[in-house]
């Protein structure tokens, strides 16, 4: 929307009294003016540089830095680096030039450097985006002194013309420890904060609504058609949809490779559960591609479909309008019924075909689908980190399937069945200290439900004659993208079937014994003694969780296995992967 200065300066000139033909003569020179100083609208908002010296100079158009050494070849460093337009009447053509300070051509042979943004790229009003610098030593440098190699990045646009006047600019905030892997926020998601007795309120993302490094994590609801609310408004409860929490992309260090075929038939003293190494990351790098004990693997929920990160269902998934836990008990496929709140009714019964439908169709613009086996892994391990809970997430035992519940410190839980039921001397909602203990972060931001409440059927299954979820062939083969697929076998401790980070192989050794009260044997894991049955051809499909009565063989970790079809304690997640 450029501004106009036009002046035109006109000279008629009449040839005769009686003249026939007249002439026009224009004389002048448009000016065309910007209506604000747009070259200082462009800039360097951020610029991250790990185990180097970085600096954003004082005009903003410029980043100087210098990495760390480089000694080995296809050693890296990455200079991560956000470019703003903060103008509001243009859009811009903008292009990033770097390059070596001084004249160090001969370096070209010993370095590769890449930008993952194109030049020339589009940057519209008041949108920010992310580059990258990708440094890598290609040759050895034998030089016996260390050289000193300073880079800068300078940055040029020109400005684009825009019909109409752009949102005004906000910066916004991001957690440095995420390594770019922050909340996205698209569609229909509202950024919201929530406090320790669960009010909802529409969260300023300028500021720090967010923070991982001490265990508090990005929250963003859904609200009911017709519904708005502003930046800093308290958002009624009644006026919610859904819920859901951002599990950033990340890589962990495997701790044990699961390849177990067999059980021991004794319960070991105590648990090796221990805490799970994690760095958050960008797709924007190269992901890592560990098998082995110490290498790193990025996790896969995030390589399958390529993202920084998920939106994952707060809450187990409910059925809107259900006041007993009778009326969620409905088989069907229908969207419109989906609701994630806390103390609703678990939605349950229903075959995995109509469970996995009614989550794709919730939100296509949003990739909604149903929670993935490896999905289920990725918020599990993120649990066992310095990042959330790294303990046992404490069961939800009430008896009613309402959702975001937690047992209070006095009932029993140590032997099966636990004491369950819907008082508040046995369970207590998400909003009080003791719900707090049946969060995946031990605090109000995290995920609920994932230890006991109803079963959680996931996406994650074998090819069986036997399976009985409602889908044909044909829909398997469509929706693949969408499900975790295990290769076929008969032997429901074929433990070596896992896919590395779906929390269930990496969790043996595996134990075959009699818990507390319970005369049958069966199987654990070594982590929390969580039941751990593989699926197999007879039981083709996972569910995860337990329910509410578990106790001890309740938890984050447990893997069990059905046939697909409709059983009373069986519901589900929801993802958003947008």
């Amino acid at each position: 929307m450029k501004k106009r200065n036009i002046i035109i300066l006109m000279f008629l000139l009449l040839i005769g009294f009686a003249a026939v033909t007249s002439t026009l003569v224009i004389r002048g020179n448009l000016n065309i003016g910007y209506n604000e100083n747009f070259s200082s609208s462009i800039v360097y908002t951020r610029a991250e540089l790990p185990n180097g010296e970085v600096e954003i100079n004082k005009n903003e158009k410029n980043i100087d830095f210098i990495t760390e050494k480089l000694e080995n070849v296809n050693q890296t460093t990455i200079l991560e680096f956000d470019v703003t337009n903060k103008s509001r009447n243009y859009d811009a053509s903008v292009t990033i030039n770097c390059g070596l300070k001084e004249d160090f051509k001969s370096f070209s042979e010993y370095l590769d450097i890449t930008m993952s943004l194109e030049s020339p790229f589009e940057l519209i009003s008041s949108e920010t985006k992310t580059g990258y610098l990708t440094i890598k030593l290609k040759k050895a440098y034998n030089e016996e002194m260390e050289t000193r190699i300073e880079m800068s990045c300078e940055l040029v646009a020109e400005p684009l013309e825009r019909e109409t006047l752009g949102d005004e600019y906000k910066s916004i905030y991001k957690e440095k420890i995420l390594n770019g892997a922050d909340p996205v926020l698209k569609e229909k998601l509202i950024p919201v904060e929530i406090s320790n007795n669960g009010e909802v309120r529409y969260a300023d993302i300028s500021k720090e609504w967010y923070k991982y490094e001490n265990k508090r994590w990005a929250n963003a609801v859904i609200l009911n058609e017709g519904v708005s609310y502003q930046e800093g408004d308290i958002i009624s409860e009644s006026d919610i949809e859904s819920y859901f929490v951002w599990i950033p992309r990340y890589k962990y260090q495997i701790f044990d490779e699961g390849n177990y075929t067999t059980y021991i038939e004794s319960k070991p003293t105590e648990s090796i559960a221990k805490e799970i190494q994690i760095e958050f990351e960008t797709n924007e790098v190269e992901a890592s591609i560990g098998s082995t004990k110490g290498e790193w693997l990025t996790h896969p929920a995030f390589t399958n479909f390529d993202v920084n990160g998920i939106w994952v269902g707060k809450f187990e998934t409910g059925y809107k309008g259900a006041t007993t836990k009778e009326e969620a008990q409905v088989n069907e496929e229908n969207p419109n019924k989906i609701i994630i709140k806390p103390n609703t009714y678990s939605w349950r019964n229903s075959t995995v075909s109509n469970i996995f439908k009614t989550a794709y169709n919730y939100n296509r613009e949003l990739d909604s689908h149903m929670m993935k086996n490896t999905e289920w892994g990725a918020v599990a391990y993120l649990s066992h980190s310095k990042y959330g809970i790294n303990t046992e997430v404490r069961i939800n035992n009430n008896s009613s399937y309402l959702t975001g519940y937690s047992a209070t410190d006095e009932t029993d839980q140590s032997s099966y069945p636990g004491v369950s039921g819907t008082t508040s001397d046995i369970t207590l909602p998400y909003n009080t200290e003791t719900g707090y203990k049946a969060s995946t972060t031990g605090n109000i931001t995290g995920i609920y439900d994932m230890s006991g409440g109803a079963w959680e059927y996931v996406a994650g299954y074998m090819p069986s004659s036997s399976d009985a979820s409602g889908f044909t062939s044909t829909e398997l083969t469509k929706y693949s993208k969408y499900l975790d697929i295990y290769s076929r076998n008969s032997i429901v401790t074929s433990y070596n079937n896992r896919i590395l980070g779906d929390a269930t192989g990496e969790m043996g050794p595996f134990y075959f014994y009699a818990d507390k009260n319970n005369t049958n044997k069966q199987y654990h894991n070594n982590w929390y003694y969580d039941n751990s049955y593989f699926i197999s051809s007879i039981y083709p499909w996972f569910d995860r969780g337990g329910f509410s009565y578990g106790s001890t063989l309740a938890g984050q970790f447990l893997f069990g296995r059905v046939t697909g079809g409709i059983y009373v304690e069986g519901g589900s997640r929801l993802v958003l992967t947008h």
